[in-house]
């Protein structure tokens, strides 16, 4: 709010009352501004101070002094008064060109007429300006012009009126739009009320002055400085002949103050730190938000829905079509802005807005839940490319999360990325297993299955080619198809002739060659493999050598439909493989618990095939 100084004396003298000849003169008397600052600093998080933190409004008041100065001059001087009529005034003169914004205000009027005590003293505390965002509102001139008669014709009264009357129809606390269009009215009626001035001619006889001043800039800032002016002028009223502010018959009335007041929000709460809280809401509630403006008081969906604003909206896009619901989410930006909404109040609209779009809650999905449901990574990439771009800023989200919105900044998405990047960097020597493994349980041939599990198996007693097997799934006939003498695919192994001496498998398991473990895969006839998942450790969390995948067996297989499949690894290569079923280590539940981990998720109908 810039300011030009006109006057340069000390006090600026202007007579209330200037009666015929010797006698007494009463006189309303305003000292020379001073100007008192306070500083105010960025808002927490914030590393400057930026025009669209704040909204910024102009208040004047009057803070009286002291004892009723003029009640108790008035029986003392009151014969002194029966000759005339005296009245004074001070008018606020208020623009902002970037709005067009203009009006009239009275900071304060005293009116004396003849007889004893006839007179009043009106200085109420008025808003000069509605709430205006700060880059625009460090725009808004303030002039004073102070006028008195005494016996003239210029009717200070009337004019304070007519300031008045108009005034009411300013005195809102609207933002952006209703400035502009209340700028308008009070346009047209500052442009009427200078022609209708500029015709009247006083009297020739009239005793009567005014004077016209500018206040200094209520609003400065730069960088993380920002300053607030307090303009202040004292009021004296003066008894007996003359302009002798310094004997004993000057008193002061008071104390007029013109100063400005910043609000972050006007939609929001704020928190003990003065950042806007916007959680815990909903589009329809922040839209029920009450906006005053010239024409009444409306809610804000109803303001923006009615706004002509070129880009004006559609606040009910298909939340199904990411351009349509981003396009619109542009608009109501743009419109948002030009009704004079600062980033805080634009940006928790914006957020209620798209929180009806599942893209948008794709794009701020948790880490948690990142980490939770095993996401894969490309369709990671999927939700974070929908990241509305065209409509939101980076400087977008972090206001948002400023305002505790769980939303996720380039930040979040770069650190989700590199988590999730070493947690699938954990299962990659599981799903090089498993995807070897499933190879070789998918060929026909026994011979190429020997051949492909040799390089595959290894144990430390045994060496290359082997593996510990072990059987938790029960008595299925595993023994028989050990037996070399047997030939796994043949329907008639369970009735292998009862003189063929018949190896046990102990509860710890046994060390089998490749060969062996070809002939159980071949004569296990398996139908239907799933995918191999990490083995749960119980904890929470799980084994990174460990996997265990589920089968089905074909009609006439030896294990009616078919088991789980553990195999533990070590080294690029399988130390033990061990049958069991699904329920063991408690798998099926884990499986309820996380649908999806290592890149594997195994639906709830293959289960169902095992029991």
């Amino acid at each position: 709010m810039s300011i030009r100084t006109i006057s340069s004396v000390k006090f600026i003298l202007i007579v209330g009352a200037l009666l015929s000849g010797c006698t007494t003169t009463r006189q309303i008397v305003v000292d020379h501004p001073s100007t008192q600052a306070s500083q105010f600093q960025p808002l927490q998080g914030f590393q400057a101070i930026d025009g669209d933190d704040y909204y910024v409004r102009l208040i004047s008041e009057f803070d009286f002094k002291g004892d009723n100065v003029l009640k108790s001059g008035c029986t003392n001087m009151a014969p002194s008064y029966e000759k005339g009529d005296l009245s004074a005034a001070l008018i606020y003169s208020v623009r902002n060109e970037t709005l067009k914004f203009n009006r009239e205000a009275t900071g304060f009027l005293y009116q004396a007429t003849t007889g004893k005590c006839n007179f009043t003293f009106d200085a109420k505390k008025l808003y000069l300006t509605p709430w205006i965002r700060l880059d625009s509102g460090k725009e808004t001139m303030v002039d004073y012009n102070f006028y008195t008669n005494a016996n003239s014709d210029m009717d200070v009264s009337g004019l304070v009126s007519d300031v008045n009357t108009a005034s009411n129809l300013l005195a809102l606390t609207g933002v952006g739009m209703g400035v502009a269009v209340m700028g308008q009215v009070a346009g047209q009626w500052v442009k009427g009320n200078q022609q209708t001035a500029a015709t009247s001619t006083p009297h020739q006889t009239a005793k009567h002055s005014s004077e016209s001043h500018s206040l200094p800039a209520a609003t400065i800032f730069s960088g993380k400085t920002g300053t607030l002016n307090q303009t202040m002028f004292k009021v004296y009223d003066v008894a007996e002949g003359g302009f002798n502010l310094l004997g004993s018959d000057a008193k002061q009335l008071g104390e007029l103050k013109i100063y400005p007041e910043i609000l972050p929000s006007l939609l929001l709460k704020t928190t003990a730190d003065g950042i806007p809280d916007a959680r815990d809401l909903t589009f329809e509630e922040i839209g029920y938000s009450p906006i005053k403006s010239a024409t009444g008081e409306i809610n804000l969906q109803q303001l923006i829905e009615q706004s002509t604003h070129p880009s004006k909206p559609n606040l009910k896009p298909d939340w199904n079509n990411y351009q349509e619901v981003e396009s619109n989410c542009r608009k109501l930006k743009l419109v948002m802005k030009d009704l004079g909404f600062n980033k805080f109040d634009r940006n928790a609209v914006i957020y209620y807005f798209l929180a009806k779009n599942g893209d948008w809650n794709n794009y701020n999905i948790s880490r948690q839940r990142i980490l939770h449901e095993e996401i894969r990574p490309k369709v990671m990439e999927s939700y974070r490319s929908k990241n509305f771009a065209n409509c939101l800023a980076p400087d977008d989200y972090a206001v948002m999360k400023s305002m505790g919105l769980p939303v996720n900044t380039q930040s979040d998405w770069d650190q989700m990325g590199e988590a999730s990047y070493k947690k699938a960097q954990l299962f990659l020597p599981l799903k090089s297993i498993e995807r070897q493994l499933v190879a070789v349980l998918k060929n026909p041939n026994k011979v190429e299955m020997e051949r492909q599990l040799f390089p595959l198996l290894n144990t430390a007693k045994n060496g290359d080619g082997s593996v510990l097997l072990q059987n938790h799934l029960g008595d299925f006939g595993l023994e028989l198809l050990l037996n070399p003498a047997v030939a796994p695919a043949d329907a008639s192994v369970a009735k292998v002739d009862a003189a063929v001496p018949v190896v046990p498998i102990p509860g710890e398991g046994m060390i089998i060659t490749a060969n062996q473990l070809a002939q159980v895969f071949s004569g296990l006839l398996i139908n239907d493999l799933s995918c191999a998942r990490p083995v749960p450790d119980g904890l929470g969390k799980y084994l990174s050598n460990a996997g265990i995948l589920l089968f089905t067996t074909k009609e006439g297989g030896p294990r009616v439909k078919g088991g789980a499949m553990e195999f533990e690894f070590l080294g690029g290569k399988i130390t033990r493989i061990a049958f069991q079923l699904p329920a063991y280590r408690d798998f099926e539940q884990d499986l309820q618990d996380q649908s999806e981990v290592g890149e594997c998720r195994i639906d709830p109908s293959f289960l169902t095939k095992l029991h």
